[in-house]
């Protein structure tokens, strides 16, 4: 398995970009955030990132793509505006 993948609004995408991460998506509704979660799946992607309020309103989605496999782990960030505490971070 290979590198970082981001789902994120514009201003946390366009960070991790900055940052390298060649695979930064930009998504504005969950819709758009279950696409390109499931156009991620099966690639090469170790650890693919989404902002809080986009992985609170796609856990199903989110189960369904990982349930059973050890690759891609989710990992949920807070985006712009969200609280940055550790306990709302691992309550998905």
């Amino acid at each position: 398995m290979g590198g970082i993948a981001v789902i994120a609004d514009r201003d946390t995408a366009t960070l991790f970009k900055l940052a390298g991460v060649g695979a930064s998506i930009v998504v504005d509704s969950p819709e758009e955030a279950e696409r390109a979660l499931g156009s991620l799946i099966g690639k090469d992607f170790s650890v693919i990132v989404l902002t809080r309020r986009l992985a609170q309103s796609i856990q199903q989605t989110i189960a369904k793509f990982t349930r059973g496999k050890k690759y891609p782990v989710v990992v949920v960030i807070p985006g712009r505006g969200e609280p940055a505490d550790y306990e709302s971070s691992c309550k998905i």
